[in-house]
């Protein structure tokens, strides 16, 4: 009886996500996606090796240098063919460029996290926002580019080990596969991104190595919101992270402390 108790509990252990025992914000922002590629958590990285489209996740990064570089290097990652149809003019391949950087190396979807068994990873994030303006960029560098399918996540032959075009699916310009932008950006990747106006909180693909991350604090307000905690940009320093409000109230604490100790006898 008792065995069979122990069985039960390890197949409800195996069950249970990762996901589901994330508790504090903090282990929301040092969680990386279960991936083939990706480190277990986020840590700085040398910005000179990270290359140039994943050079923003330099300061907190999800992915290796040389991952980094030979995302830049090799044209079919993960086996993954952009020029399914036909090449990919080079506007619209860095902006893909971009969107993989995103998915091997950001540190901030953690709050989007779901499972997806695959054989290249066991997670994926989902609804993650997206800038408006993000979008727009991408698609006007693309849309005048070729595929077959408007869901690149689940629709592909993969038959050969490759993606390759189902029989019977025509190449078409970009234009014709999507209504507008936002159809590109939501359904290519099967609803990995939300488009949002820039007015809301959202995130970017990429932005200047040198300045702090916009996308953590928006990770961090969702962390906040499942945990149904109270979110203040007050708790955000200049880098976008709590660690000087923390640094702060740890040296007020201890001073505190000191002084209990030293006018309060027991």
């Amino acid at each position: 009886m008792l065995a069979a108790l122990f069985v039960i509990l390890g197949f409800l252990l195996l069950a249970e996500s990762r996901l589901d025992s994330l508790k504090t914000v903090e282990e929301y922002m040092n969680i990386c996606l279960d991936g083939n590629n990706h480190k277990s958590a986020p840590g700085p990285m040398d910005a000179k090796a990270m290359e140039k489209f994943c050079t923003p996740w330099s300061q907190r990064s999800c992915c290796t240098e040389q991952v980094a570089q030979d995302m830049h290097i090799h044209p079919q990652w993960l086996n993954f063919n952009w020029d399914h149809c036909r090449q990919l003019s080079p506007p619209c391949r860095e902006q893909f460029l971009m969107d993989l950087c995103f998915y091997e190396c950001s540190p901030n979807v953690g709050p989007w996290l779901i499972k997806d068994e695959r054989k290249i990873r066991k997670e994926r994030f989902q609804n993650v926002p997206l800038c408006q303006s993000v979008c727009t960029n991408w698609w006007q560098a693309c849309k005048n580019d070729f595929t077959c399918l408007d869901n690149w996540a689940v629709s592909f032959n993969w038959s050969t080990g490759i993606n390759t075009c189902p029989e019977g699916k025509q190449c078409k310009p970009f234009h014709q596969i999507f209504k507008d932008s936002n159809h590109f950006c939501e359904n290519l990747m099967g609803n990995s991104f939300k488009v949002v106006s820039d007015t809301e909180d959202c995130f970017l693909l990429w932005f200047d190595a040198d300045k702090p991350n916009p996308n953590e604090r928006v990770a961090r307000k969702k962390a906040s919101e499942i945990l149904g905690l109270p979110f203040s940009d007050s708790l955000m320093d200049g880098s976008g992270s709590e660690s000087c409000y923390l640094a702060s109230f740890n040296v007020l604490l201890f001073g505190l402390v000191n002084l209990v100790f030293k006018y309060v006898s027991f």
